[in-house]
């Protein structure tokens, strides 16, 4: 008999539908839930004592007490809507429920409907806890929004792609990511659709009906490509993770380019072409020194986004042994294939450490968090991303540009910089008289 997972990886479902509609430009949100659900997203982004963290707007909530889980808590969310309504300039309002009251029954689906009936932009998602780990949450809101939307004309003079499968605030660098793939869609003649971060917003989520084909770089990114698919016939394409490096890249950008029937112009050619050799170039700067190391055990721990795409590019660029370990408890539908492929999960932080001392691993890539418990277990950590709370800061993996970043954090860990090592060892000794005050 398997057990719970105890504080699983990036919290449960309604943080993650917290984080995502925090990083959608125009939707506000109201959480109807009691108060520490609210809070509880705050802390797990790493808002600290004062719960808030950087990047999170402040949220509504209706701070349900002991009187609405017994009674119904449906009046106290009339009077939230109407107080966040009251203040509210433009933009949609986002009802979430949490656990207390998708438990009662609350009829979340009747008050809103009051509102839509007054010309106000009201919708509501079923995002308790109880529906799965945060990256659901995310899924559960995005394709709940796309399902309820009414979509708008697109007019973007290039094929729309959307991009689905990066979870804003579970995912490390996530908008560095959506960055470097709408620069890459960009440089062949097509146009990103991002939704989130400084770019997207309720525009683009409202554009996402009329684009030309539907991105999805993770299992998370499944459910809202599916709602636009049966809505408005909008076709899929599945990568299978981020495009790390050069070679990985233009892969994904023919294939769209096969699926869109856009043909690349010469332009598009010399733009590959020019990756591949800056990336062959710096390669070959860096890859001799790594070579001289021992062939390592590696495990990468990560999401599903990164965690196969960055293990297939170690282990086709250096030869180790590679292998992947999820962390972002993917949909129970897609573990079987995962597993054919070699890929294991981790529901939480003990899962984790268990599988790390199975691994026989003594290198370990990944965010933040599984870098601590592979350093907590006497392992080689190497920390690919920013820490909770400031992953808008953090750098990306796609690309020839995030290939870079993964070798050069690899060095950084594995081998001492030569100018470092030499400082070492012509440092002159230390006078006896310094020696003593230094004891």
């Amino acid at each position: 008999m398997g057990r719970p997972a105890i504080f699983p990886f990036g919290g449960c479902a309604l943080h993650g539908a917290l984080h995502t509609a925090a990083a959608i430009p125009g939707v506000t949100v109201v959480v109807h839930s009691t108060p520490g659900c609210a809070l509880r997203a705050g802390l797990s982004a790493g808002g600290g004592r004062y719960g808030a963290p950087p990047g999170l707007p402040r949220i509504a909530a209706t701070n349900m007490a002991d009187k609405h889980v017994v009674f119904g808590g449906t009046s106290r969310l009339r009077e939230e809507m109407k107080n966040a309504l009251a203040v509210l300039e433009g933009g949609m309002l986002a009802v979430l429920t949490g656990c207390p009251a998708e438990m009662i029954g609350d009829d979340v689906g009747a008050m809103v409907k009051e509102l839509t009936a007054q010309g106000e932009r009201v919708v509501a998602v079923p995002t308790a806890g109880f529906h799965g780990p945060a990256h659901e949450g995310h899924a559960r809101l995005l394709a709940g929004l796309l399902a309820q939307l009414a979509p708008a004309p697109t007019r973007a003079d290039r094929p729309l792609v959307n991009l689905f499968g990066i979870a804003p605030g579970l995912d490390p660098g996530w908008l560095a990511e959506i960055e470097t793939l709408s620069r890459l869609l960009e440089g062949v003649g097509l146009a990103a659709n991002p939704i989130f971060g400084p770019e997207g917003g309720l525009a683009s989520l409202e554009a996402a009906a009329g684009a030309a084909l539907s991105l999805v770089l993770s299992p998370w990114g499944t459910a809202p490509a599916e709602v636009l698919a049966a809505r408005h016939g909008i076709p899929v394409l599945v990568a299978d993770g981020l495009p790390v490096g050069a070679e990985a890249a233009e892969a994904l950008v023919r294939r769209l380019s096969d699926r869109l029937g856009h043909p690349l112009d010469a332009g598009a050619e010399g733009s590959l072409a020019r990756e591949r050799a800056q990336q062959g170039w710096r390669f070959d700067a860096v890859l001799e020194r790594l070579a001289v190391l021992a062939p390592r055990r590696v495990v990468v721990a990560d999401g599903s986004l990164r965690a196969g795409a960055l293990a297939r590019f170690l282990a086709g660029t250096l030869g180790w042994p590679v292998r992947a370990i999820l962390t972002d408890s993917p949909p129970e539908g897609v573990r079987a294939p995962l597993a054919d492929t070699g890929l294991t999960c981790a529901a939480d932080r003990a899962d984790l450490a268990r599988l790390l001392d199975e691994s026989g691993a003594d290198l370990v890539l990944g965010g933040a968090s599984a870098a601590a418990i592979a350093a907590a277990r006497g392992l080689c950590p190497v920390v690919l991303g920013a820490a909770p709370g400031l992953e808008v800061l953090g750098a990306g993996l796609s690309g020839r540009a995030g290939a870079e970043r993964v070798l050069a954090a690899l060095l950084l860990a594995l081998a001492p910089a030569p100018q470092a090592a030499l400082a070492l060892r012509s440092r002159a000794p230390v006078p006896p008289v310094f020696a003593r005050v230094a004891e």
